[in-house]
């Protein structure tokens, strides 16, 4: 296991310990920053921007974290869905 995920590892006391930020959850771990450029509207582009964000994971060693599962990936992708449905709405 990557030294700096097993450091957060051995440190975590709680699920909040994982976010990006105390209001934020990010892609749920602190560790991972793959920005959204763009808002991802169809299917190719939700699994184009899964794909990147599980590589970073992969490559940082996040998905060795026992507290780290893939599906707050899906989760945040669904979130999004959720908001531009909302906003779609509201026009």
């Amino acid at each position: 296991m990557n030294n700096i995920i097993a450091n957060c590892l051995c440190q975590w006391k709680n699920p909040k310990h994982c976010s990006l930020t105390p209001t934020c959850k990010g892609w749920g771990c602190r560790f991972l920053a793959t920005p959204i450029e763009e808002l991802p509207t169809t299917d190719k582009e939700k699994a184009k921007l899964f794909s990147k964000v599980y590589r970073e994971a992969k490559e940082k060693g996040v998905l060795e974290c026992p507290h780290y599962r893939s599906l707050f990936i899906d989760e945040v992708l669904e979130n999004i869905n959720a908001s531009n449905v909302t906003l779609q709405n509201m026009n």
